[in-house]
């Protein structure tokens, strides 16, 4: 039976999973919960185990995806360790602590699992829902936006890594089966188009200029950073507030 923190920590998690999907960060958790991090670990552990005990809580709203989602979590275990060519399905279910039929009954073949973790365990359904209703605020659209990614890129900085400066084998596979329509990159052109249109920027780039820059600065705080220099991200939301900031420095039409 949990207690009332544990209960305050799941019903967070819960409620982040409706919100924004399977790969919601700790950092997020720890607002929403209201808690610490250190609280949240005492109390429920890293984010593997409070999946996990999600995922077997029958009183929570997951409970029909349950298998799924330890699947799809020891699936970014097994990827960030080996990488997605190298791994197998029998690491996964072992890692998932499932039978490997159960993931072949879950998602098919090892390419319908890469994509289906391309679309849940990535920022791309929250980012989506986001630029899909973009604002006359540019300021607050792009805070909520990059205080989401930052703190997700930089807890999965090695499967970044991995993805982004990895060898040839490994990118030309995801390459092959992620939807460049729908990408992180796409979604955030289209808001930039719409923003452009409206007036609300400057023409200094086109859209998908933009939508590049920000999301390096993004990758520098979130992977750069952290990984090649040693630089921790030590407080996500006033990092994100930095980078909106910088970033519209010169991109206001009232800007001078």
């Amino acid at each position: 039976m949990c207690n009332p923190i544990e209960s305050q920590i799941l019903e967070a998690a819960q409620t982040l999973l409706t919100e924004v999907g399977y790969g919601f960060t700790m950092a997020q958790l720890e607002a929403k919960a209201n808690v610490s991090r250190a609280t949240i670990y005492r109390h429920i552990g890293n984010k593997e185990k409070l999946v996990a005990r999600l995922a077997r809580d029958p009183g929570k709203a997951i409970r029909t995806s349950g298998s799924r989602l330890r699947i799809l979590n020891a699936a970014r275990i097994i990827f960030g360790r080996v990488g997605m060519v190298a791994a197998t399905m029998e690491q996964i279910a072992a890692e998932a602590g499932v039978g490997v039929a159960t993931v072949y009954r879950q998602f098919g073949d090892k390419d319908s699992l890469v994509q289906a973790f391309a679309e849940e365990m990535t920022p791309r359904a929250a980012v989506r829902s986001r630029v899909l209703n973009p604002t006359a605020d540019l300021s607050a659209d792009l805070e909520a936006l990059v205080s989401f990614m930052l703190p997700f890129f930089y807890e999965n900085r090695d499967m970044l890594r991995m993805v982004l400066m990895g060898n040839e084998t490994e990118r030309y596979y995801f390459e092959r089966l992620r939807d460049d329509s729908d990408s992180t990159l796409a979604r955030l052109t289209e808001y930039f188009e719409h923003q452009l249109a409206a007036k609300r920027v400057r023409q200094v780039g086109n859209a998908r200029e933009l939508a590049l820059a920000l999301l390096g600065m993004i990758l520098s705080f979130a992977v750069i950073g952290p990984l090649h220099y040693r630089i921790p991200l030590e407080d996500p939301e006033q990092h994100s507030k930095f980078i909106v900031r910088l970033f519209l420095n010169d991109l206001r039409e009232d800007s001078q």
